[in-house]
């Protein structure tokens, strides 16, 4: 890694929490997605009576510890403050393993105070990992697609003997690219192991390329190998593409010039006193070089994203474009059909929110957001269609 990609990597995550970095999408969408995921994972943890004990390899600013306590209860009451399922009680300890020292730096800053909270300047797959027992080895960021098949083979054997160690079950967070984002369509011919282009580090100003490991439905088998060939048994407990349509390669074209902008106009969504371009999200793609399951999984979740736009505009008597037609032999999930019924209630209803600004880009437009977001949330099959492919394995020894 060199100087410039490091200075870059570092000022882009140590940017306050209202910034580029953490964008509506980035905190409403992608982390909320992960968090409904890991949330399952977590209340097995707590509910077997343990607290939870946290390796984060390649931590970064410490932000997997940030993902994890932050996750929301599913159904907290409305009269209740609080809404989040753990508190500090619910923690053990974490470690987060970093090999950058002033990414490090960042997340000891942040976290000052925590007593439940350390870190670990360290090669996380060559140096040796705390001796203590974890139960959730967790990864964000697509630390382990840095990774080609042999070093990942070495990472994963590491990490099963030292679960094996303890003689005690863990949960394994894999975090990795995705090999069949629409971002980089015009590489899905080449191999899965090619360069990655970091250009939103430095706002597209400076394009250091790396070269990294994209993935499909082939990480589950590979993982499940691995542990086979460690002497542990790894389960598939979940899997999900995260950042279908919103990648932030959406937006620098780096990889391929034919998308809208649509990480921007999600954002849009969701910014007060500012109306999205609801007719230009619609989305007309192709997916030619996808294998068969991908490229229908690609068709069916584009057309319940330009059919909930196409909804939401009738409500405010706003025509889709000519191009698009109601399918009526595709099936539309019972909860989005739900969902698309309350937003109809909420534009029949905008009396009563004369008290605000500007309904459609107050009220409207950030309900019609949680409802594409959660067309991600719901139908995702991971498939590695998506800018992220997260699996969890449930490891035993």
């Amino acid at each position: 890694m060199n100087k410039i990609y490091k200075h870059n990597a570092i000022s882009y995550y140590d940017q306050p929490m209202r910034s580029s970095r953490y964008d509506p999408v980035k905190v409403r969408w992608e982390d909320k997605i992960c968090q409904d995921h890991y949330r399952v994972m977590v209340k097995k943890v707590i509910d077997s009576g343990e607290k939870l004990k946290i390796l984060d390899l390649g931590c970064g600013i410490g932000y997997g510890y940030h993902l994890l306590l932050n996750i929301l209860e599913e159904d907290a009451s409305v009269e209740e403050d609080g809404c989040k399922l753990l508190d500090k009680d619910n923690i053990e300890y974490y470690v987060g393993l970093d090999i950058n020292h002033d990414m490090l730096g960042i997340a000891n800053d942040r976290y000052k105070g925590d007593e439940k909270v350390a870190t670990r300047q360290c090669d996380f797959l060559r140096d040796e990992y705390p001796k203590r027992a974890f139960n959730i080895y967790f990864s964000s960021g697509v630390p382990f697609s840095h990774f080609n098949d042999d070093d990942f083979s070495l990472l994963l054997k590491k990490i099963f003997k030292h679960i094996k160690s303890f003689e005690r079950s863990a949960f394994l967070v894999v975090d990795v690219l995705g090999r069949y984002s629409i971002e980089w369509q015009t590489l899905w011919d080449e191999p899965s192991w090619h360069i990655y282009n970091m250009s939103f580090f430095s706002d597209g100003k400076e394009k250091e390329p790396v070269y990294m490991k994209f993935w499909g439905e082939e990480l589950n088998d590979f993982v499940v190998k691995n542990a086979q060939e460690a002497g542990v048994k790894a389960e598939l407990f979940d899997t999900f593409d995260r950042s279908i349509f919103i990648g932030r390669h959406i937006d620098t074209s780096s990889f391929n010039p034919n998308l809208k902008k649509m990480r921007t106009m999600v954002n849009g969504l969701f910014y007060p006193l500012e109306r999205a371009p609801l007719l230009d999200m619609f989305m007309d793609y192709t997916y030619e070089g996808a294998p068969e399951d991908v490229r229908a999984y690609y068709e069916r979740i584009t057309y319940l994203w330009n059919y909930t736009l196409a909804t939401a505009c009738s409500y405010l008597d706003m025509p889709a474009p000519d191009w698009f037609e109601a399918d009526e032999a595709c099936t539309t999930p019972e909860s989005l059909k739900s969902d698309l019924e309350h937003l109809g209630e909420i534009a029949k209803g905008k009396k009563m929110y004369e008290h605000t600004d500007d309904f459609r880009a107050d009220v409207f437009e950030p309900s019609l957001g949680y409802l594409l977001r959660n067309i991600e949330r719901d139908c995702s099959e991971g498939l590695g269609a998506a800018h992220t492919l997260i699996s969890i394995f449930e490891v035993s020894p």
